[in-house]
């Protein structure tokens, strides 16, 4: 069975053997390498290498597969949307989902506490059924999330439209020109303000991260801490704090704090007591947007979760500091709440 696409404006520039890997996910890696060693892969009717990269319209022809091709359904883009943010409701194809903001290159969303953003049931499910109708076809580009947020963490996470919105977030990500911003409650009485330095390693058949010395083999994490306000009770204390994230390891949060003497309240994994309810860490701001050149504003804010503010009402009864929790509600920048603090 023959194959022929055209290049689209997401997968013009892409090496054509990673396109075709996307395209045609049916056809094993041999098969790929043996189709463009026999000079059985053409575009514009010429055969060209794996490393060829393809222009916005070039016609892609595969005369011969060696497995059958799933029939591609036209899909049409979708008008930008500029409503405030809305919730989308719960499918057999995934959950709900709460959007802060979309355009033509990413969306960001305001993720639940336990929802996965993989797998069966997950965020990327639900946001690849809500995006579909929205995107133009495109051979090798799938939508997806551009960072991590466990499964626990609520917040905000942003989600790639285009191929371009793709690469200049990841870019800048990796660059370090974002500022990934969260509030966490964590176990104790942090008063003072802190840097924590540590090297990482993953232990992927624990599914942890824990820390080592410099001379082995880790990646290193910092994480800056700024103690908000703690609660009164000696025989179980806890403090609010604002932690921004100057590198994005895995777990980099919860296995920092817990080695520093404040393990996130109720993170039983990284060695807090257990409690009843489930350990706050919330994505709260996502800072330096503006710098990226797609339309975005500088910052974008993930109000806390009602159920959230509510349990942290219980444990900070102060008028001032019921009122700073309930600024959290709100897309409220991030320097005006940390001014508040100062003041």
């Amino acid at each position: 069975m023959a194959f022929t696409a055209q290049i689209t404006e997401n997968d013009q520039n892409r090496r054509l053997d990673r396109i075709v890997r996307k395209a045609l996910p049916q056809l094993p890696l041999s098969a790929i390498h043996k189709m463009f060693r026999k000079g059985q892969v053409y575009i514009d009717g010429k055969p060209v290498p794996a490393s060829f990269k393809p222009q916005l319209g070039s016609i892609l022809e595969i005369p011969e597969l060696v497995a059958e091709t799933p029939q591609k359904i036209p899909i049409t883009r979708g008008k930008v949307s500029k409503a405030p943010p809305v919730r989308l409701q719960s499918t057999d194809k995934g959950p709900s989902f709460q959007i802060l903001f979309e355009n033509e290159a990413l969306l960001f969303i305001n993720k639940e506490a336990g929802i996965p953003v993989h797998g069966k049931d997950s965020l990327a499910l639900a946001v690849q059924t809500y995006l579909g109708p929205k995107l133009s076809p495109s051979l090798s580009f799938r939508p997806g999330p551009l960072h991590r947020l466990d499964q626990g963490t609520s917040g905000i996470i942003t989600f790639s439209k285009n191929l371009m919105g793709a690469q200049c977030f990841s870019i800048a990500l990796r660059e370090h020109r974002l500022e990934k911003w969260y509030v966490a409650l964590l176990q104790g009485c942090m008063t003072e303000p802190a840097q924590w330095t540590d090297t990482l390693i993953r232990d992927q058949n624990r599914r942890m991260s824990n820390l080592v010395s410099e001379t082995d083999a880790g990646k290193q994490a910092i994480t800056r801490v700024y103690p908000l306000f703690h609660t009164a009770h000696t025989h179980n204390p806890a403090t609010l704090v604002f932690i921004k994230l100057e590198t994005g390891r895995t777990h980099q949060i919860r296995v920092q704090a817990a080695h520093h003497g404040y393990p996130l309240l109720g993170d039983i994994k990284y060695g807090a007591k257990k409690q009843a309810r489930p350990w706050v860490l919330h994505a709260y701001t996502l800072a330096g947007l503006g710098r990226l050149d797609l339309g975005l504003p500088d910052s974008i804010q993930a109000p806390l979760p009602d159920v959230q503010v509510i349990y942290l009402k219980t444990l900070f009864t102060e008028i001032k500091q019921r009122l700073f929790i309930q600024r959290l509600q709100e897309t409220t920048p991030i320097t005006d709440l940390l001014g508040a603090i100062i003041k």
